[in-house]
């Protein structure tokens, strides 16, 4: 084999491995924006409109259309009404502690909250893990409560951004 040939041969596997790498990094690109798409619109609550709970018996099921953004998270709303009392007063209608299981952080660690367990106490929506979380909270709920809001900002479920 003489020279020419070995610089032709490793001139292709090159010119191979590179275009490898480029389709990778192409596609590592690509996986990651969608990732990121996904996650943006992921919606609180579980697209529960979060005024709902406060002024119906029942949560109801926001409509995309009727979206806004707010604390780093996108909520839906059931109708305008909703969104704009939400958008004047956010504060008063989105979950405490981010949505974090309030016995959970009373015991000072985090769990997500369900969107389907829940309880408005003091005008405050608070969000459970289970319905057994929600029952041994209303055995105490005003200390159990003090106990979350001084333990929230620990473990990341403090205010909203």
């Amino acid at each position: 084999m003489d020279i020419l040939m070995i610089s032709d041969v490793f001139y292709r596997k090159f010119v191979r491995t590179g275009r490898i790498a480029w389709c990778s990094l192409l596609f590592l690109c690509a996986a990651s924006a969608f990732a990121y798409a996904q996650e943006r619109f992921t919606y609180t609550l579980s697209m529960c409109d979060p005024v709902s709970y406060q002024v119906s018996e029942t949560p109801e099921k926001g409509r995309e259309d009727l979206s806004l953004s707010w604390g780093g998270r996108v909520w839906a709303f059931a109708n305008e009404g909703n969104r704009e009392a939400f958008k004047h007063d956010p504060e008063v209608y989105a979950p405490l502690f981010q949505g974090c299981d309030a016995l959970s952080l009373a015991q000072g660690y985090r769990a997500e909250g369900l969107a389907k367990i829940y309880l408005v106490y003091n005008q405050r929506l608070l969000l459970f893990q289970s319905r057994e979380h929600r029952a041994l909270f209303l055995t105490a709920p005003d200390i159990l409560l003090a106990k979350a809001q001084s333990r929230a900002r620990d473990v990341k479920c403090g205010p909203y951004q």
